[in-house]
């Protein structure tokens, strides 16, 4: 089988990312898989079938037009069964046009809806009617699929972000949050700092706590980084919410942290929730992505209303005053594990949903 995949990804350009690593994973599967991503020039190859071509132009519509010729160009010259696409507005337009034109099926990959406007949403429905498959990652995004763009059910398949279990599991942990901190309670957050994140809730929720003996990691990077260290300073917490940045050693914050927060505005997944169920994280988070699927009410974490600031501080003081509580939710988390997708796992129904599309 043969495969264009039109990503957003541009670090798959690099050959020891993370992404680039998964990818190398079909080179024993397809015949070829050709990735196109759009935002970056450059062009590797990932494996002797699996290459990668970055473009970019000065803007998104030059972007756009140029990658129209090159997939033309590409399809005049050689004979593919399948384009996917990791987006649902414009390159999916674009790349289910394309498909179309040229006689071959077209899948478009939903991840979640963080741009979703009047007429993103128009355009989304547009091109989910074209496609011949819809992959999400979740039944929560399953089901905004049917209810709110009419897809038809029989389009639609889940296979869930994979995570290096063996890896999570085995690897032996390069630092003790609660050795580092003084044995303080310690929250725990790994995500992009965008608004969509809501992470000032957690923040403000912090000041609010009963027992000030806690504090707030936080690992990742983003736009709104020096936005929330203003809001840490003007609550008087720079002694207790700690900036770490982007970090690879995921697994000893989350073997020694108390409890993982989430406290998206929206989501599509969440695969920091996954890496903390593998490890028997306790963990509260906003009723987005994976909410009732990893992680169920009052028996491996709390489930709390998006956005509401109340509800998240009660559910922040229950772990820190119930000991007894975070270590049910702790014990719980290994009857989640099964539900948790390895690498192969998703190669293989990745895979299987390709062929049952050509």
């Amino acid at each position: 089988m043969r495969v264009i995949n039109i990503s957003l990804d541009n670090k798959i350009l690099d050959k020891d990312s993370s992404v680039a690593k998964r990818t190398m994973s079909f080179a024993g599967k397809l015949e070829n898989l050709l990735v196109i991503c759009v935002g970056k020039n450059g062009q590797i190859n990932l494996a002797d079938n699996i290459l990668v071509k970055g473009i970019r132009k000065s803007n998104k519509i030059l972007s756009l037009f140029a990658l129209r010729k090159f997939l033309h160009q590409e399809l005049v010259k050689n004979k593919y069964d399948l384009i996917t696409i990791q987006d649902a507005y414009w390159l999916a337009k674009l790349g289910v046009c394309v498909a179309n034109k040229f006689g071959i099926k077209s899948e478009i990959q939903v991840h979640g809806f963080e741009k979703l406007n009047f007429i993103t949403k128009v355009l989304a429905k547009q091109n989910f009617a074209k496609a011949d498959r819809i992959r999400t990652v979740s039944l929560r995004l399953k089901n905004q699929l049917i209810k709110d763009f009419a897809v038809d059910e029989q389009k639609i398949y889940v296979v869930p972000i994979a995570v290096d279990k063996d890896k999570i599991l085995s690897e032996e942990i390069s630092v003790n949050l609660k050795e580092k901190y003084s044995n303080d309670f310690i929250f725990l957050t790994v995500a992009r700092l965008v608004a969509v994140k809501n992470i000032a809730m957690q923040i403000k929720a912090l000041a609010e706590l009963e027992n000030k003996n806690t504090k707030l990691i936080i690992v990742g990077d983003g736009s709104e980084k020096e936005n929330l260290k203003s809001l840490a300073k003007d609550l008087d917490l720079l002694d207790r919410v700690i900036f770490e940045g982007w970090l690879d050693d995921l697994n000893a914050y989350y073997k020694s942290a108390d409890c993982l927060l989430l406290s998206s505005d929206s989501e599509g997944y969440g695969a920091v929730v996954a890496e903390a169920v593998l490890l028997g994280l306790p963990i509260i988070m906003t009723d987005v992505g994976v909410a009732g699927e990893l992680v169920e009410d009052n028996v491996n974490g709390l489930i709390v209303p998006v956005d509401n600031q109340e509800k998240f501080i009660q559910a922040m003081n229950s772990l820190v005053v119930d000991n007894d509580l975070k270590q049910k939710f702790s014990t719980n988390s290994l009857q989640f594990r099964n539900k948790i997708l390895d690498k192969d796992e998703l190669l293989n129904k990745t895979i299987d949903n390709w062929k049952s599309i050509v």
